[in-house]
């Protein structure tokens, strides 16, 4: 799985499918309101389908990310909702 769960923590590796989504749906349903760490630092891409799910929860409770170092399109489109 490219998604794995610790805890209130979200590691994403490799490349996350739109597959994910339910389960990262129920996951962060069960954990609402705490806040949720999203890392992204081994991810190389992402489904936009996920990446809704997260900024949605975003929006209505608190994350944080840790995002790779490199220019990645999906990190641009985080970073254009988290600022």
């Amino acid at each position: 799985m490219a998604l794995e769960y610790d805890g209130v923590n979200v590691v994403l590796t490799s490349i996350v499918y739109e597959d994910e989504v339910k389960n990262l749906r129920d996951f962060l349903q069960k954990n609402e309101p705490n806040l949720i760490k999203f890392d992204f630092s081994a991810c190389d891409d992402v489904h936009l389908s996920i990446l809704q799910v997260i900024l949605a929860y975003k929006k209505m409770y608190g994350c944080e990310f840790v995002l790779p170092s490199n220019n990645l399109m999906y990190k641009k489109v985080i970073e254009g909702f988290v600022v």
